[in-house]
């Protein structure tokens, strides 16, 4: 069962690295993405364009690294449920919107987001859970 735990770290991990290399490779995308959600303007969207990578490379790693596994998936699940309020806004107010996630340019099909997210939050929550009581840890047998 450990290993199937050091794999989901792994890829909870990893998947946040490459979202947040992918938006370093545009942060003017990323900020537009920002913007197009309506909740924040300028100078706040190329903030957060400029600043939301680093939290997810960073943490990424965190989450891959037994010492620090609980601050990176506290941080990445944290941020994730951010954006993924920011979405249910959005979807509300019927914006038609990019997620920007991988920096990519597609339409985003709102339940098909929501589901993923929350998939997502949900592996976050057991991580950090699980790493809060000491049993992910890898190095204790």
């Amino acid at each position: 069962m450990k290993t199937f735990w050091f794999i989901l770290q792994l890829a909870f991990g990893a998947l946040f690295i490459f979202s947040g290399v992918m938006k370093l490779k545009d942060p003017i995308f990323f900020a537009d993405v920002v913007r197009n959600y309506q909740l924040v303007g300028d100078p706040i969207a190329p903030a957060i364009a400029l600043f939301v990578p680093w939290i997810e490379i960073f943490a990424g790693i965190a989450v891959m690294l037994d010492r620090f596994v609980k601050g990176g998936s506290f941080l990445l699940t944290a941020s994730l449920l951010v954006f993924t309020l920011a979405i249910a806004v959005s979807w509300m107010r019927g914006l038609d919107i990019t997620c920007g996630c991988f920096g990519q340019n597609e339409q985003l099909n709102y339940p098909v987001k929501m589901i993923q997210n929350f998939a997502l939050l949900t592996v976050g929550i057991v991580i950090w859970w699980k790493a809060e009581m000491g049993t992910l840890t890898r190095s204790k047998g």
